[in-house]
């Protein structure tokens, strides 16, 4: 197994949700916007993305209370695939990681 982790900064777009499931898991649900200046073919792009972020466990217990709409955040974690009930999809981004910048 490797460590493919995907890293993303951004700001908190909404409070979080905070959620325990019935086997007593801790969830943590929240949206990034993230913005940023990056090169390619030699030339900069704007990059912008709003990013579902999904944590559980330990570090969604840690977060309680710790994070709030408008915070700069570092993310890192995987992404995976989610589907809702009415067969929308989205990339989601699991996170292992949270701190504030």
């Amino acid at each position: 197994m490797t460590d493919n982790f995907l890293q993303l900064t951004g700001v908190v777009t909404e409070k979080p949700i905070h959620k325990t499931s019935p086997s007593g898991i801790e969830h943590c649900n929240l949206t990034i916007e993230h913005r940023s200046v990056q090169e390619e073919a030699g030339l900069p792009r704007n990059t912008y993305c709003y990013m579902p972020i999904a944590t559980s466990g330990p570090l969604a217990s840690q977060l309680k209370n710790k994070l709030s709409k408008g915070m700069q955040i570092k993310v890192s974690g995987f992404i995976t695939y989610h589907q809702s009930k009415s067969n929308l999809g989205k990339l989601v981004l699991h996170a292992q990681y949270i701190e504030q910048i």
